[in-house]
């Protein structure tokens, strides 16, 4: 099970990301000026991870896991989904979180991670 905490210590190792707040006073993780992770959290007061996808096929298989990933939009260019914390673990916070800084924060600083370095093992 990964944590608002697990997001923090994984975002703060990636280049030129910053803690910030969104729109509304969440907390929000950016690249530049885009977030790639945000904290959401849903009706009941579960912790939700906001993220973005580039890969357009990846829609459908996010949206058949609806207990892990209640709410999948694609839009031309990208995909957001809002994935429940508390049922993801930390390898695969971590894949969703190095995808989004990537599609967010553009190819030169997703360039700069090297994906074995990054992600748990």
């Amino acid at each position: 099970m990964a944590t608002w905490q697990d997001v923090c210590e994984l975002a703060g190792r990636l280049p030129d990301a910053r803690l910030g707040e969104a729109h509304e006073g969440s907390p929000a993780w950016y690249a530049g000026r885009h977030q790639f992770t945000r904290l959401r959290w849903d009706d009941d007061g579960r912790e939700l991870l906001q993220v973005w996808t580039g890969d357009m096929n990846a829609g459908p298989e996010l949206a058949a896991r609806p207990d892990v990933f209640p709410y999948v939009q694609a839009f031309q260019y990208r995909i957001t989904c809002w994935c429940y914390l508390d049922r993801l673990d930390l390898r695969e916070t971590a894949e969703l979180m190095l995808d989004s800084y990537g599609i967010r924060g553009g190819a030169r600083r997703r360039a700069a991670v090297a994906p074995d370095d990054f992600l748990p093992r």
